[in-house]
């Protein structure tokens, strides 16, 4: 039986390779380090995230092939925008974070990750993000005028509201 093509890094690898990686590029200040119930988490500024991911992709030792997720999470009246990407050739995971305040233009990077296009929609939507450089931007599950819902800013209806 022939050795398996998968390597599988181990995550101070992972994080050495990484930070060889950002040496080369023209990435402002980013934190990596190894969370417990994520594995390898990088911390990087809103407009380098897609240079970022483009760097991933194209890398010949890291190979993130797949974006797997993409969403948003409500924290600290900011937006933190969470990706997960996979390397099936090395059979490891990254999750890169970033934070974009409240109404701020959210860039699409759908023409890195094709599988980003429908995540991004809703995304925006619901924290009330705009998106720019996407095809097609348009609301996904509501209707126009309807506030952000997954803010915690955003009112919740009440019973009488919701049974009047």
């Amino acid at each position: 039986m022939g050795r398996s093509p998968y390597i599988a890094l181990d995550n101070q690898t992972l994080i050495d390779l990484v930070n060889a990686l950002f040496d080369d590029l023209d990435i402002g200040a980013y934190q990596i380090a190894e969370e417990s119930s994520l594995g390898v988490v990088l911390r990087l500024d809103a407009e380098d995230v897609l240079d970022a991911l483009q760097a991933f992709r194209d890398s010949a030792e890291l190979q993130f092939e797949q974006l797997i997720d993409l969403f948003g999470a409500d924290v600290r009246d900011l937006v933190e925008v969470t990706y997960r990407l996979r390397s099936l050739t090395n059979n490891i995971d990254i999750v890169l974070k970033c934070e974009l305040p409240y109404d701020a233009s959210y860039s699409s990077v759908g023409q890195v990750y094709a599988a980003a296009w429908l995540p991004e929609r809703e995304l925006c939507e619901m924290f009330g993000l705009s998106l720019l450089n996407h095809p097609n931007p348009k609301r996904l599950l509501t209707t126009e005028g309807l506030p952000p819902f997954l803010r915690k800013s955003t009112a919740i209806r009440t019973k009488e509201e919701i049974w009047g």
